[in-house]
């Protein structure tokens, strides 16, 4: 494909910088939101980071899931499903194609990324492999 990077090791180190720029100016109460959120992320299974400078995906596939906004006082963060999920949580759902709704909630507190955000991350990390298709 044309004008596609393929070096192993300068996309390791693009990554880097763009987290850097990511949570660049961000306090120490907004990194432990993401660190929590990414650990989360990381228990779904093997992932890819996609970060620029004002948000991070997370990839298997596809993305899946990622963080919109950060700062001290709080942390958008979405993810994927192939229905909508009810729950007051969740702050606003998107549906821009067939069985794929971005679902989006606001953390604000560590305590808040706990079981049930678990638990859709892992229905959204098999989004992210593109599970869903095969039913």
């Amino acid at each position: 494909m044309r004008g596609e990077i393929r070096d192993p090791e300068y996309l390791s180190w693009l990554r880097r910088i763009l987290m850097r720029k990511f949570l660049e100016g961000k306090g120490p109460r907004a990194r432990r939101l993401y660190r929590k959120f990414y650990a989360l992320v990381r228990r779904c299974g093997p992932v890819s980071v996609a970060p620029t400078k004002t948000r991070v995906a997370f990839m298997v596939r596809v993305r899946f899931a990622g963080v919109n906004r950060i700062s001290n006082r709080g942390m958008t963060a979405s993810f994927a499903l192939p229905r909508r999920l009810d729950s007051p949580r969740i702050q606003r759902v998107e549906h821009p194609v067939r069985r794929w709704y971005v679902h989006y909630f606001r953390v604000s507190s560590p305590e808040e990324l706990d079981d049930e955000a678990l638990e859709w991350l892992r229905e959204s990390y098999r989004m992210g492999e593109q599970r869903h298709l095969e039913s």
